[in-house]
Parts: structure tokens; C-alpha cells; sequence
């Protein structure tokens, strides 16, 4: 992080100086505090744009560093000697950057609060069959001809799938969906929506530009092409599963709104229409709430797949998931494959929970072993998102603020 190193440097090694300088002077202590608060809000304004997974460790960083500076401080006096105004100066310099990334952390969550929490939705069997992957498959087979990608998806609830394109989609095309939800209530809840790229950019919470209106472009052809049968299906008219298969197209139509002399495939318009089954499911309420600030920010594929899980696990009161169904759910595996590695991907789990850790998508977490082999993985929802996953039927249109 440059531009914290940069503030490091200018900014707060400016306000250190200032800071000492006022208590040479006798200054009250709360006085000092009141002059500098403004100073350190602007500052911590700065790092809006980073990540909790980023400030916090940075945060424990400065936190030890203050502590061996303390000690060394009593074993100064305890000899007898002054503290020198040089050690006075890098005292306040560390509990300055200490106060500013509080800060900065503060500031981060009460903005996720201000964002609606209600305004973004994903449906629930689409999550539970494990339509989306993150990571890089291991031992993809194609299992029909052509350029028509078939396969076996083994996890929480088996499902086929297929794509016409031969494409598997991942935790990009997961946020592309989830903005077509969120035009989708924004427009009315009905089957076809019609809108423009920058608006379901908007939608994702990124930024509208030439290089992401291709993204969206190639991700709306390849969810288009994907064709989902379900082995067992959550039917949101009786609020059970049961096994039948069910078959359907997420986008049953897609059609691109060409305006004057645009060149095929640069596009930047289009039209699509929901295929009934998951229509239905969405007008009866079957979805879960996203927050998509969270979503977006989360630092690998692996902890965004994995956050959507403990949104649906925590719905039915589950707060542990097998390690080897987890790992078939999200990722692609063929359990012969000699390439993978076991041992690897759970540290790559372990390393993404402790991402969710840093989000406050969860308070603790504990992987746990039968014999001498990690088995599940334990967590606990944090407060925050018990608080915020929201119930149906309760979403607002467009109430969240605008982004950083």
C-alpha cells in the first residue's frame, strides 16, 4: 500500500510533530485530542478505498511495534534515563497511525451499515447446486461433443451442468447475476428486463468502463448458455426439496440492442428474459440478501463462494460444512485426479475463512480433525451479519448510497 506508506511519510509524521510540539507546551490532553480529530478523519478518508482484509493486519502491525516501543520506554526509566524527544516523536507517530486505521476500520463499517443491505439478492437453489466455481478446476472433462461443456456437479445438492459454449462460470459471472436481481427489482420483478451496461455496472457496484462492458458482454453470452438440471429442488410453494429433475436456462433469452453502426459484439444494450422455474422462485421469495460491498471487496474467489455458503447455511441454523463437500462444491475436481492436492486446497479454505474473519462476515472459526485428518470446519456468524441478512420480502428498491 504506497499511498498509506505516502501518509505515513507526510501526513501523519506531520501531525506527530504538531501533536509533541502542543504537549511540550503543556497543553491539555483532550484539547490535543480535539485539535488533531479533524486531522486524523481526513487521513483515515484516505484508506476508504482499502479493504479490512488490508487495514486490519496493517492495524495488529502498529499495535505490536507500540508495545515493544513501550517496553523499551520502561526499561528507560527503570535505568534512570530520560526518554529522548525523538523517542517521544515516534511514541505519537505509532499511536497516530494506530488511531487512523481505527479509524479508517470504523469509518468501513459504518458505511456497510449505511449500504442497503436489502438491495442485492441471489437465488437460493442457484447457490445450493453450485452453479458458480472458484479456483481453477482440476480434471475438466467434457462429456459430450463439440464445444458443449457437460458435468457432474457434486456437493450440497447434485445438479448437471452444462454450457453451449463450453465455459465454466465463476465468481464474476456470480456478480453479474446478481446485478441482473437487482435491475430485476428495481424494475418491477418482472421476467424480462431491458437495460443498458452501464446500469447493471452500477448494479455491481463497479465502476461503468470500456474494459468492463466486455467482461459483462462475454459473462451475459456464457450464462446464457448454461443450461442447469437439478437432481434435488428446493420448491418454494411447499418449502421442501425433492428429488426430480429440473431443468432450465438461468437467462431463457438473450438478445443485444445494437445501436447506430455498433459493431457485433460491442454492444452495450440488451434485453433478457428468466426462465419461469427460477422466475417463480424469485417472486416467491426464495433468494438470500447479498451484500455486495462485502462481496466485491473479499480479497479471492474462494472467500466469495464461501461467503454466499454461510449466508445459505446460516438460514437453516448451520454453522459448520464438511470439508471434502465443500470443496466439491466449489471448486472442480475429478477425485482420481492426480494433480490435485487435498492438504493444499483446505489451507486455501483456512486462508479464506481468515478473510471472512477480517470482513466481519464471521467472529471465529475452527477446523477440526477426526484423527489425524481435518474433517469440517466450524464458525461462528459474526453479530453484524445475523443482524443484517435481512428476511423476504423486506427489500427496498434503490436506497444505497453511492459508491466510494
Amino acid at each position: 500500500m504506497s499511498k498509506f506508506k505516502d501518509l505515513i511519510s507526510n501526513e501523519i509524521s506531520s501531525l506527530a510533530q504538531k501533536t509533541v510540539a502542543m504537549q511540550k507546551v503543556g497543553m491539555d490532553s483532550k484539547k490535543i485530542v480535539s485539535l488533531t480529530q479533524g486531522d486524523l478523519e481526513t487521513i483515515a478518508k484516505s484508506f476508504m478505498n482499502s479493504n479490512l482484509h488490508e487495514l486490519k493486519p496493517i492495524l495488529e502491525k502498529y499495535r505490536d511495534q507500540e508495545r515493544e516501543l513501550l517496553k523499551r520506554f520502561l526499561s528507560v526509566q527503570s535505568s534512570g534515563q530520560k526518554i529522548t524527544e525523538e523517542d517521544l516523536i515516534e511514541q505519537v507517530h505509532h499511536d497516530l497511525i494506530i488511531k487512523t486505521i481505527e479509524l479508517a476500520i470504523q469509518m468501513k463499517r459504518e458505511y456497510r451499515k449505511q449500504y442497503n443491505s436489502h438491495s442485492h439478492i441471489l437465488e437460493k437453489n442457484l447457490i445450493k447446486g453450485g452453479l458458480f466455481l472458484s479456483g481453477t478446476p482440476h480434471g475438466m472433462n467434457k462429456l459430450t461433443g463439440g464445444d458443449i461443456l457437460e458435468l457432474e456437479r457434486r456437493g450440497f445438492r447434485p445438479m448437471i451442468y452444462k454450457n453451449d459454449n463450453g465455459a465454466l462460470l465463476n465468481t464474476y459471472d456470480t456478480r453479474v447475476l446478481i446485478g441482473l436481481f437487482k435491475l430485476w427489482l428495481n424494475q418491477g420483478k418482472n421476467k424480462q428486463i431491458k437495460f443498458e451496461f452501464k446500469d447493471l455496472a452500477e448494479a455491481m457496484i463497479t465502476k461503468p468502463s470500456g474494459g468492463e462492458y466486455k467482461l459483462i458482454h462475454k459473462s451475459l453470452k456464457n450464462i446464457a448458455a448454461t443450461w442447469i438440471e437439478y437432481k434435488e429442488y428446493f420448491d418454494p410453494a411447499i418449502s421442501e426439496y425433492y428429488s426430480a429433475t429440473i431443468q432450465h436456462r438461468p437467462i431463457k433469452s438473450l438478445a443485444w440492442i445494437a445501436r447506430t453502426q455498433e459493431e457485433e459484439g460491442k454492444e452495450r444494450a440488451a434485453v433478457i428474459t428468466f426462465h419461469e422455474v427460477l422466475h417463480e422462485s424469485l417472486l416467491a421469495g426464495n433468494y438470500l440478501f447479498i451484500n455486495m460491498v462485502i462481496y466485491n471487496e473479499l480479497p479471492t474467489s474462494y472467500a466469495r463462494m464461501i461467503y454466499l455458503n454461510i449466508l445459505d447455511a446460516i438460514e437453516s441454523g448451520t454453522t459448520s460444512f464438511s470439508l471434502d463437500q465443500l470443496i466439491d462444491h466449489i471448486i472442480l475436481k475429478d477425485g482420481n485426479d492426480a494433480n490435485f492436492n487435498r492438504a493444499r486446497t483446505i489451507r486455501t479454505i483456512e486462508t479464506s475463512f481468515a478473510h471472512l474473519l477480517d470482513a466481519d462476515i464471521i467472529s471465529d472459526f475452527k477446523m477440526c480433525k477426526s484423527k489425524r485428518k481435518f474433517t469440517h470446519i466450524d464458525f461462528t456468524p459474526s453479530e453484524w451479519l445475523q443482524g443484517h441478512r435481512g428476511k423476504a420480502g423486506t427489500v427496498e428498491m434503490d436506497s444505497s448510497p453511492k459508491m466510494l
